[in-house]
Parts: C-alpha cells; structure tokens; sequence
C-alpha cells in the first residue's frame, strides 16, 4: 500500500463531521531525510558566502591600507622631507609617473594632479579637452590616454617616448601585467634625474627647479624641464605651478634657431 503523508484520525458512523479537527502531518523517513539534507546544504551554502565575504572584505581593506599607506609617502605633503626642498616633490612626481598604475589603476596621474595649484590643474584639465566641472577620475584617465600614446613627446615621463625600442617594449609590458593585476614586473626607468642648480627660492613662497632627464645607460641628455613650484596657503606643501620643456632627443628637436623653452600642456 502506499505510504501516507498524512494520517487524519478516522470518524465514527455516529460523529458528526468537526470542520476544527486537527490533522497530524507524519513526515516518512524518506521524506526527512531529504529535509535534513537541503537543510545541511543551505547551512553550508550560508557559510561559503560568509567565509567568501570576509575575504572579499580582508582584500578589500588590505588593499586600500596600502593606498593610504602610498599617498601617506607622497606629495602633496606638509612632511619635513618634501617641504625642505621641491626637489623631493619632483623626485616623487617623476617616479610615480614612471609606474602610473602602480598601485592602482592611474595613480601616477592622481599624485600630479593633487600636486599641481588650482592654475595648473586647470591647464592639465584643459589639455585633454575637459570641460569645467569634470570629474577627476575623468581627467586622469584621459591623461592617461594622451600621454601613453605612441610617438607622444611627453611620452618619456611615463616610460614611454623614447628613441629605443626596448625601453617602450619593456615598460609596455609591465604596465599591461600591472593593470590586470597580475605579478609585477619591476621597472627600473631608463633615465636618472640630475639638478644641476641648487633650488632657486624666492622667498615669497614660490621657486624654481631645473632638473634634467638623461640616459641611464649612455648618460646623453634627454630633456630638460624648468618647474615653476608654489607653496600651498594652508599647509606650506610645495605644488606645481607649471613646466617649461626643452627636448634634446634628436626625434623631438625643434629646428634650428628654436631652441626656445615649451610648456607643456600649454
């Protein structure tokens, strides 16, 4: 005979019909077993999100300590190191530009733009084409764009621009692993920067900085850049007010007689 789900108590001839009569469910051992299993694996599906979550969760704050951590040694800054002399600002600009991906996606171009005046992001946003009010996620990324095309003469200060092709090859290379976030390739930078003069202060909280970009390897002058640098009201941090360029790199030359100072981006 066939198994019932429910047993419902049987009436006599002399009862009258009770419509509030409780029925008993009986639940057959097949039947709880198969509860006790979904119940088993809900309890596990449960506990794989929550252990999923909290990874996703320990990345998640890992990953933005070590940006608080990076922007923390970066300018804009009112620390003693980068206040004492622009050229540390430089120095840090340069080498965040080199890895502009590193550690997240456009942070090289974050650190120049949060270290320039209101002047000179208003010249960076210009130069790509960005209309007032545009966001700043927005503006890096078309930075980004420009000066990371091929052939661009400004190219050199993201690791690209340059004469020789195993340089661009092998910073192209690296940026691709980094913004997939796979294991990163170190890159050195194929240029040393010199200050031939020693910073020229105004002492009315602006200066003046000549730094060179030369060849690692041969030592030949690349590119010369004049920064005008303006310390922040609030703090004393010292920002960029603008850059003068002045190419040597025979694919960038100016012809004779135009030897004159570039600004870039204006």
């Amino acid at each position: 005979s066939s198994r019932k789900l429910f047993a419902i108590e049987p009436q006599g001839e002399d009862d009258a019909p009770n419509p509030h009569r409780v029925i008993s469910p009986t639940v057959s051992s097949q039947s709880s077993e198969i509860i006790s299993t979904a119940k088993t694996s809900a309890s596990s599906s449960i506990f794989e999100d929550a252990l999923f979550l909290e990874r996703f969760k320990r990345r998640r704050d890992e990953a933005s300590s070590k940006i608080k951590s990076e922007r923390s040694r970066r300018p804009p800054s009112n620390s003693t190191y980068f206040i004492s002399d622009p050229k540390n600002v430089i120095t840090s600009i340069l080498d965040g530009l080199l890895r502009p991906h590193d550690p997240v996606q456009y942070f090289g171009y974050e650190i120049l733009y949060a270290s320039s005046t209101a002047h000179w992001k208003d010249v960076l946003r210009k130069s790509v084409g960005a209309p007032i009010g545009t966001e700043e996620e927005l503006i890096f990324r078309a930075l980004s764009t420009s000066m990371e095309r091929p052939n661009n003469q400004f190219g050199i200060m993201v690791g690209l621009g340059t004469d020789d092709d195993d340089h661009q090859g092998s910073y192209n290379n690296a940026k691709n692993k980094n913004s997939a976030g796979c294991e990163k390739e170190e890159v050195d930078g194929y240029y040393t920067i010199e200050f031939p003069w020693d910073t020229l202060d105004y002492l009315d909280g602006t200066a003046w900085v000549e730094c060179r970009l030369r060849d690692k390897q041969s030592d030949v002058l690349l590119v010369v850049l004049g920064w005008s640098m303006e310390q922040r009201d609030s703090d004393g941090s010292w920002l960029i007010d603008g850059i003068d360029w002045q190419d040597f790199r025979e694919k960038y030359r100016p012809g004779i007689g135009r030897e004159e100072w570039e600004r870039i981006c204006g």
